[in-house]
């Protein structure tokens, strides 16, 4: 498949994307909203509600910008490395998740799993109001903390 065609059919299938996407795919947390779908050999997200969505967005928005500091970026323009992406989504919404959950980190990871983002997402701004009132020095922490798939050793 060409990869035209190939972003083409994509754009079709995911035509509200899914702003999580790497987090989903790398099985850090599951979103009821999300509509998985495989293309050639790869697969996507599509997100089933576009109000959501704007939502999803503008977290990932702020999130983004709160850590910059701990990606050690001076500005962030267009899309982060794949790693640092990850990083920004999956940490922060395991920040998100903490704020709403005490316990160890496998209780936090078991509520992205079952709630969702977009559950957690709307139980913390239910929580805090606006997105502005967030405690991002907390949740930068679990962006800091956060660790990928480790290397494989030869």
């Amino acid at each position: 498949m060409e990869e035209n065609e190939y972003k083409s059919t994509y754009n079709e299938l995911a035509s509200v994307r899914c702003v999580f996407e790497k987090t989903l795919t790398n099985h850090r947390a599951k979103c009821q909203l999300s509509r998985h779908f495989c293309l050639a050999d790869r697969e996507g997200y599509a997100c089933g509600n576009v109000a959501s969505s704007k939502k999803c967005i503008e977290v990932l928005e702020k999130l983004r910008k709160n850590s910059i500091f701990v990606l050690k970026l001076h500005d962030i323009k267009g899309p982060l490395p794949h790693n640092m992406e990850i990083r920004v989504q999956a940490g922060g919404l395991t920040g998100l998740a903490k704020l709403l959950h005490s316990g160890d980190e496998s209780s936090v990871q078991q509520v992205l799993m079952t709630d969702g983002i977009d559950r957690v997402i709307s139980r913390a701004l239910d929580n805090y109001g606006t997105l502005d009132d967030l405690p991002y020095s907390e949740i930068i922490q679990s962006v800091v903390q956060f660790q990928g798939r480790r290397r494989r050793q030869r």
